[in-house]
């Protein structure tokens, strides 16, 4: 090792100098490290996580941290071309849903099976994307990191933010028949994107004798029902609300759902022996649009703009 003199005295040479520079260097980054595992992602989201989802199959029961939850239910609510915005808006969506559950509940643990809301885990997503899955993981992680914690509040307290896949031109309001009481804070707003979607309109044909089938199994009658006695009742969207036979009604709803429609934003027609369906729309129609999020995603909008014009009622709160 060389030494030099300064002042008289022998000293060590930069050559050491810069040596221990080096390890203290390389300390530091160990630290920040240690310190960094600790920040936004997945792992530290998880450790400060409120609530967990439970889950149970035959290979035995798992608890999920609410914001890795949130991440494999939305790799199952939106398609993978979906933009970030509107990604963000729909984690706050799933997390407002779980933690109203939650409060509904008195619980922090939620039972993934009384939540209704499916996700996938890792392992799933792996299969999902094959090798496209380290670029959809991260989407949705930063999808959920960047709304940590944020959900959505009516008169300061947390409730059940409806959503579905494409409108029949504008979303339903909470004013329908039997709606007022369970969604107070839902306004209709237009979808102008909505129509423009290919799966827009759909036709489902059915013979006269399946038609008469089916309603006489939802009436619950003795005798045939026959579409002529019918009666429909609309919301102001297009979506049927009520139909009645005799003193009997079921909602739109379980009528599309017993026929597999697309939407219960329907008009029949009947030529002879068969039954002609158009619908408008998918879903139920309540809340947010998936695909008129997206496209508001696409246009710049961000995700608070979004949730917002949704949900102009509600407010957006850190729980």
């Amino acid at each position: 090792m060389r030494r030099m003199r300064i002042n008289g005295k022998r000293t060590v040479s930069n050559g050491r100098y810069l040596s221990a520079a080096v390890l203290f260097c390389v300390g530091l980054v160990f630290l920040y490290g240690c310190f960094h595992e600790k920040q936004p992602g997945v792992a530290a989201m998880s450790e400060r996580s409120r609530y967990v989802v439970v889950t149970e199959s035959l290979a035995g029961r798992e608890e999920v941290p609410l914001e890795e939850y949130l991440i494999g239910a939305l790799a199952v609510t939106v398609p993978e071309d979906f933009t970030p915005q509107a990604c963000r808006a729909q984690a706050v969506i799933l997390r407002t849903n779980a933690v109203w559950f939650a409060q509904e509940a008195g619980t922090e643990r939620i039972s993934c099976q009384d939540l209704g809301q499916a996700f996938l885990t890792v392992r799933e997503l792996e299969e999902k994307w094959g090798d496209a899955y380290r670029e959809q993981y991260e989407k949705l992680e930063e999808a959920v990191h960047d709304t940590r914690d944020e959900i959505m509040q009516y008169k300061g307290i947390p409730v059940e933010l409806p959503y579905f896949p494409l409108s029949a031109g504008a979303t339903r309001s909470g004013e329908g028949v039997s709606l007022q009481e369970t969604y107070p804070y839902l306004q209709s707003v237009p979808c102008t994107d909505d129509p423009f979607s290919e799966q827009f309109e759909q036709e489902t044909i059915l013979a006269q004798k399946e038609m008469t089938k089916a309603l006489g199994e939802l009436f619950g009658a003795k005798e045939e029902v026959a579409w002529e006695d019918i009666t429909l009742v609309w919301d102001n969207t297009g979506y049927v609300t009520e139909i009645s036979w005799k003193e009997k009604r079921i909602s739109g709803e379980q009528f599309r759902q017993k026929l597999g429609l697309a939407s219960a934003c329907f008009t029949v027609e009947q030529d002879k022996d068969r039954m002609y369906i158009v619908t408008k729309g998918i879903g139920h129609g309540l809340g947010m649009s998936l695909y008129e999020a997206n496209e508001m995603g696409k246009a710049g909008k961000e995700y608070r703009e979004i949730l917002g014009y949704f949900f102009p009622d509600c407010e957006i709160a850190k729980n």
